[in-house]
């Protein structure tokens, strides 16, 4: 089956592209399917995967517009033409009370 993967930010960046395919086995997980594309690109796995191997709580993973990262991607099976997005946290910013005291 064909999986397709979208990467964001700092992941694209470790990709290179925004999007990849990938031939996959029927019932694959997103675990492993993660597993298999993080293996394919130098730096992506420690962005995606904590030291013991489980996603980092930083980064978004949908499936087909749904977001997964409240069920375990070992139990969730793909199938033909899914769509696999991976998205980094963002961070940072100021409050609203801190930017109008500086412009004051």
């Amino acid at each position: 089956m064909r999986v397709e993967f979208e990467f964001y930010a700092t992941l694209r960046d470790a990709v290179g592209e925004k999007t990849v395919a990938r031939e996959l086995e029927a019932e694959t997980s997103i675990e492993t399917a993660l597993h298999a594309v993080t293996d394919d690109h130098d730096g992506l796995e420690s962005l995606v995967f904590r030291a013991n191997g489980a996603v980092r709580p930083n980064v978004t993973v949908s499936l087909n517009g749904q977001p997964m990262n409240e069920t375990d991607p070992a139990d969730i099976g793909l199938s033909d033409g899914d769509t696999v997005v991976l998205s980094p946290g963002v961070a940072g910013g100021a409050n609203a009370a801190a930017i109008a005291e500086v412009q004051a």
